[in-house]
């Protein structure tokens, strides 16, 4: 039984380049992290001792992301004879070679002291790590082997002065591979996510040129700067007002769960867990919200009660929000009213809050707006303190 992956002709390049450092980058849609996942799957399944250590910033994140992408393209394919796919520690082998996928978050500090056997480190959201952190990863990766070591980074460029940018792009790294893609460039793009960047391109430009077309650039006019991230695993002993908000994932977009402890007294909120992730089971969610909410209430998405529904069967306490005209902004200015601490592992909200800007005109003039983008675990969190923000039971979202 052999292997057959579609290819995307645009990543030829990427699959015959020999250099340690393989920089996937560009606008999202383009099946960059697609392409990679498929190419270490052929890697470990064709090369004799061979190892991969796949890796995002923080590890709660990955089992929704870049497990779960592997697990598809081995099902997608038909191919799941070929592998072992461990659940418990998130590892792949490949019954051909015996060769592993190990999976990491630059936080679980036990399983990167382990890596010197490893033969490839790919680097997801590669903008999410600091450049300190992308050092250390690359002195590990040394040692003799018959594969040249190699590291792939795949990520969406947003800030003009990245560490990424001003490193690999600007000053320039030898024995290294840049490729930058675009949906343009993906001849498997679906419909339904054309339509988000259809919409998106409508709403804001600026937004579309740096999140579809992958240009280096910087978010104005950001809604958020009344928050910061912290390491609250010292202080989560103390919490005990806790909310919980729940926003559905349609297509493209992801499911974002968030948790969070209200102190109302000093007008902070304090996030202190999430989970995201796209085409997520109902029996797996259910059991992943029993461990962190037990019988708490979480306040849900109500246009979709079927989904409510299937929550409720499932043990969950899930009652739907209210929300309404005017609840977006609202919400907004409520929240801007509060000091935002955000736990350092929930990358997904760190990054939404970094990212959620303004709608602007075709001038560059700023509308009261939101963008309706990065905004997930934003929603989420505006569902868990509905009845915070609420200004009387007849008068509720009287602006």
């Amino acid at each position: 039984m052999k292997i057959r992956f579609r290819f995307n002709p645009v990543f030829k390049k990427a699959a015959k380049s020999k250099a340690r450092y393989k920089i996937l980058y560009g606008g999202a849609g383009s099946g960059k992290s697609h392409y990679i996942a498929q190419k270490i799957l052929l890697d470990i399944s064709t090369r004799r001792k061979y190892k991969v250590l796949a890796i995002r910033k923080v590890h709660n994140t990955i089992r929704l992301s870049l497990f779960a992408m592997f697990e598809k393209i081995i099902r997608e394919n038909n191919i799941e004879k070929l592998f072992t796919i461990h659940q418990g520690d998130m590892s792949i082998r490949s019954k051909l070679t015996g060769n592993k996928i190990v999976f990491s978050g630059l936080d679980n500090v036990e399983k990167l002291k382990s890596i010197a056997d490893v033969n490839c480190i790919w680097i997801e959201e590669a903008t999410d790590i600091t450049n300190k952190d992308f050092d250390q990863l690359d002195l590990r990766l040394r040692g003799l082997s018959e594969w040249k070591y190699e590291i792939y980074m795949s990520f969406n460029p947003i800030s003009e002065i990245h560490w990424i940018k001003r490193r690999f792009f600007d000053i320039g790294v030898k024995d290294s591979f840049i490729l930058k893609t675009t949906y343009k460039d993906n001849l498997y793009v679906g419909e339904k996510f054309l339509e988000v960047l259809n919409r998106l391109k409508e709403d804001d430009y600026q937004y579309f040129r740096i999140y579809a077309l992958g240009e280096w650039g910087s978010i104005g006019n950001l809604i958020f700067k009344n928050w910061r991230t912290e390491d609250l695993s010292d202080v989560m002993a103390e919490f005990d007002n806790y909310f919980n908000g729940l926003d559905w994932g349609f297509s493209v977009d992801p499911l974002a769960f968030v948790r969070l402890h209200y102190d109302k007294k000093r007008k902070k909120i304090y996030i202190t867990d999430e989970i995201f992730g796209t085409e997520v089971d109902f029996d797996w969610l259910a059991i992943e919200l029993k461990k962190r909410i037990k019988n708490e209430v979480v306040t849900v998405d109500s246009s979709e009660p079927r989904s409510k529904n299937e929550l409720i069967r499932r043990g969950i306490n899930a009652v739907g929000a209210v929300k309404g005209a005017g609840s977006v902004e609202h919400g907004i200015k409520w929240l801007k009213q509060h000091e935002i601490i955000i736990d350092k592992k929930c990358q997904n909200v760190i990054n939404e809050f970094g990212l959620y800007k303004w709608k602007e005109d075709k001038y560059g003039l700023v509308l009261p707006k939101p963008v309706d983008a990065y905004n997930h675990g934003i929603d989420a969190l505006r569902y868990a303190l509905e009845d915070e923000m609420r200004y009387g039971a007849n008068t509720f979202w009287n602006l």
